[in-house]
């Protein structure tokens, strides 16, 4: 009997030893996977080139700036200056060039200036927010044409964010409103639209952000859904990713959206006061920003624009400024 027990013993310390080391085998499995996730999420960093603008109605200073582009010599970038109801044209480094808007309803003026896009040639779109219309410049800001009414129907809208062109030159409008995207010939003739309001696959909850990759994808900003929705270029669903909250490729609503050279997807997470970064398909890559007021730090970013050579350009809305970054990778 006291053999028996003994071997009883001895077979319970072996089955507990057994299962501790397969239980530090697992632990130390998902360690090393932890380690390869966040190493994945840190393959760069985003270092703080300058910035520009402070917060007033003259030469050079904003009123809470909403998008932000380059045009196609990449030495220009154009700011809807949002509370001011103006754009304004810098040079790279932040040398203020000309300014041109005031508010009202006439041609050229603006109630409230939002989305910008600038086409092969240079010319200027400005989404029009409050007074439902897109309208075109030429890259001086001599005013060429509009388009748009308020209401629901074809070629009207409500409260249109941003605009977006493709490498054919038809233009994308993020009709907030509306919850839906509108396309366009580039002299407004109304092409095609999709989306109602919802959380399912293809619908939108009020589109803030707007980008079109080079094969012609659209990529939309769902602010209230949290979430950023691929289309193909004639609005049938291809995916979407994002969800409320504040880990990486979360969103607290996203506002501007910009698709890289490489295909890269760059998003303003609005609340969250940070900039994220993903590939076409949604796989996040990294992230940078804090709410601040200090360099490299955002308070509701909401435009992003990447040139060809890595320098990105944030839209720090309420900072009332332009912020300069350069992508750095590690290693």
């Amino acid at each position: 009997m006291r053999l028996y027990l003994k071997n009883q013993k001895v077979s319970k310390v072996r089955a507990l030893r057994s299962w501790r080391i397969r239980l530090l085998g697992i632990s130390l499995i998902v360690a090393l996977f932890a380690s390869i996730v966040v190493a994945s999420a840190r393959t760069e960093t985003y270092e703080f080139i300058s910035k520009w603008g402070s917060l007033g109605s003259g030469d050079g200073q904003f009123d809470h700036p909403y998008d932000v582009v380059l045009d196609t010599s990449e030495n220009v970038v154009y700011v809807t200056d949002t509370y001011n109801h103006r754009v304004e044209k810098f040079t790279t480094d932040g040398k203020f060039l000309l300014a041109w808007g005031k508010y009202g309803t006439g041609n050229g003026e603006f109630n409230y200036s939002m989305g910008l896009a600038l086409d092969d040639s240079d010319n200027v779109y400005v989404a029009d927010t409050c007074n439902n219309r897109i309208q075109k410049f030429t890259a001086n800001g001599e005013f060429v044409s509009t388009f748009g009414t308020t209401g629901s129907g074809e070629g009207q809208f409500l409260w249109p964010y941003d605009v977006a062109i493709d490498s054919a030159g038809n233009l994308y409008v993020a009709d907030s409103g509306n919850s839906r995207i509108q396309k366009f010939t580039s002299t407004g003739v109304f092409l095609c639209t999709w989306g109602s309001k919802g959380t399912s696959e293809g619908q939108l909850a009020y589109p803030h952000g707007l980008d079109v990759d080079v094969a012609g994808y659209v990529y939309v900003g769902d602010y209230l859904n949290h979430r950023v929705v691929k289309f193909t270029s004639n609005g049938t669903f291809v995916t979407q990713w994002g969800c409320g909250g504040t880990g990486n490729g979360q969103f607290s609503t996203t506002k501007g959206v910009f698709v890289d050279v490489a295909g890269n997807v760059y998003v303003a997470d609005y609340w969250n006061c940070r900039i994220e970064k993903f590939t076409a398909d949604g796989a996040f890559i990294g992230t940078w920003g804090t709410k601040g007021t200090g360099d490299g730090q955002f308070n509701t970013p909401k435009g992003v624009a990447i040139d060809k050579s890595g320098y990105i350009y944030i839209a720090d809305t309420s900072n009332s400024r332009v912020q300069k970054f350069m992508v750095q990778p590690i290693g």
